[in-house]
C-alpha cells in the first residue's frame, strides 16, 4: 500500500460518517461537527473555544458560530472567568449530556456496521496509530 493512500482512506471515513452522522442526527441544532464539538466538551468539566479549535483542528471562527448555536440550544453554557475576563469558560449542561448519550450510541451503531467482523486488537493498534499520527501531525501547522 501506498503511504499516500492513507490520506484517501481517512478522508473517506471521515466524510462518510459526516453525511450519515448529520442524516440519522434528529436532535435540535445538532449536526456532525458540532456534535463532535458537544462530545469533546463533555469530556471536560470545562474548556476555551480556543481549547476546542486546536484540540480538533478547527477554524476559530466555526468553533465560535457553532458555540453560539449549541448554547442557544440549551446544549452547553457559556460563563466568563471570574479572575481573568478575558477567558470564556465553556461546559456542557443536562441536556447537552442526554445528547451526548445520544451521539455516542448513534456513533456505535455505525462504526459497529463500518468494523464488522474485525478483532477487537486490530482496532485498537489502528485506534493507538491514529492517535499518534494526530499527534505527529500537530507539528504541520504553520
Amino acid at each position: 500500500m501506498r503511504t499516500n493512500e492513507l490520506g484517501k482512506y481517512i478522508g473517506v471515513l471521515h466524510r462518510r460518517f459526516q453525511i450519515a452522522i448529520s442524516r440519522e442526527l434528529t436532535l435540535p441544532e445538532l449536526n456532525a461537527t458540532n456534535a463532535n464539538f458537544l462530545l469533546f466538551i463533555s469530556e471536560h468539566d470545562q474548556v476555551t473555544a480556543k481549547q476546542i479549535a486546536t484540540e480538533l483542528a478547527i477554524n476559530k471562527g466555526l468553533v465560535s458560530r457553532e458555540l453560539t448555536r449549541l448554547e442557544a440550544a440549551g446544549y452547553i453554557e457559556r460563563q466568563t472567568d471570574a479572575a481573568d475576563h478575558r477567558t470564556t469558560w465553556v461546559r456542557i449542561t443536562p441536556l447537552g449530556l442526554q445528547a451526548c448519550q445520544t451521539i455516542n450510541d448513534l456513533m456505535s451503531r455505525l462504526w459497529a456496521q463500518v468494523l464488522g467482523a474485525s478483532d477487537q486488537g486490530s482496532v485498537e493498534t489502528v485506534a493507538s496509530e491514529l492517535d499518534l499520527w494526530s499527534k505527529r501531525a500537530e507539528d504541520l501547522q504553520p
